[in-house]
């Protein structure tokens, strides 16, 4: 094997981490979500807004951390609104997601443009960003340096977290009473565990990691935001939780694989091999429509997951 062609390998799979990030943050918000039995479709719209507060946090104030710290606010409120009207309200969970996606479409695009147009026509500077972690002599390790070593935190922090989660889920008894409650919520209550509580817990965390996935588009990676940022990446995220069986191993390897196929349309826009480049971006959806017909295989979701609690 040739080393240029090693070092193209090393560079895709460096880029497909990166590229990962944005949907395993959304990715694991919905499995929790869904875990307790709310099925978040607003995933897409609280990424959104997560995108543009945390360009316009940051930017403001000059302080990345405060346009992370805007980003899962606003994140969270809109996961708030969720909770209370799939929840308490018993609205339909798709109509409520669909139109917090709709809503922060209209939203992001109304804000972005009175913010970014000035007299003179010129649009908004970038915004600082979060600096790559310094792993000193480590990233210079050929190869494996640049693939491992060469992220800023927020790459870090996101795997860690898949670690903490998948810990939370199976080996703690309040990650137990999350499942229970997605998937029997009659028994959970039963037995004394706060239905109500849990979902509202789920459905809050859900939008938050949304709209940090949302942030990382922002205050990592591209220092502007420009309309429809998210690009479908919370729908994706959705699919990742199903191809990843509902299983927060199982989605990290899911997003990767993403992140891979999103990567890798990058680098052969870049090669220049006479594809165009409208289908080299059809690839990632092409796997999001694939994962959610069920080609997968069976699939077993919480038994719980979309049906309103009524508390007998």
């Amino acid at each position: 094997m040739q080393v240029p062609l090693i070092a193209t390998i090393a560079t895709w799979l460096a880029m497909s981490i990166r590229m990962s990030i944005p949907l395993l943050y959304p990715s694991l918000g919905g499995l929790l979500s869904q875990k307790a039995g709310v099925y978040n479709f607003g995933l897409e719209g609280m990424m959104l807004c997560g995108a543009f507060f945390g360009y316009w946090g940051s930017y403001k104030t000059g302080n990345p951390w405060m346009g992370l710290l805007m980003a899962v606010a606003c994140g969270a409120l809109l996961g708030l609104l969720l909770a209370f009207t799939s929840i308490y309200l018993r609205v339909s969970q798709l109509v409520i997601g669909l139109g917090i996606g709709i809503f922060s479409l209209g939203l992001t695009g109304y804000l972005f443009r009175l913010f970014s147009t000035t007299s003179t026509g010129d649009v908004a500077p970038a915004a600082p960003l979060f600096p790559k972690v310094n792993f000193g002599f480590l990233k210079e390790i050929p190869y494996i340096g640049e693939i491992l070593f060469t992220h800023d935190w927020m790459v870090y922090f996101a795997l860690a977290l898949v670690l903490v989660i998948a810990w939370f889920f199976y080996r703690t008894t309040p990650g137990l009473n999350f499942r229970a409650v997605g998937e029997n919520p009659q028994v959970a209550d039963t037995a004394g565990v706060n239905v109500i509580l849990y979902r509202y817990l789920a459905v809050v965390i859900s939008g938050a990691l949304a709209g940090m996935g949302g942030a990382y588009l922002t205050v990592t990676q591209t220092a502007y935001f420009t309309e429809n940022l998210s690009a479908g990446r919370g729908w994706i995220a959705i699919s990742a939780i199903i191809l990843g069986k509902f299983n927060p191993w199982g989605v990290l390897l899911a997003c990767l694989l993403f992140g891979a196929a999103d990567s890798g349309q990058m680098q052969i826009q870049f090669m220049n091999l006479g594809i165009p480049y409208q289908f080299l971006l059809m690839i990632p959806y092409i796997m999001a429509i694939i994962a959610m017909t069920g080609v997968v295989g069976k699939v077993r979701s919480p038994a719980a997951m979309g049906k309103p609690y009524i508390k007998n």
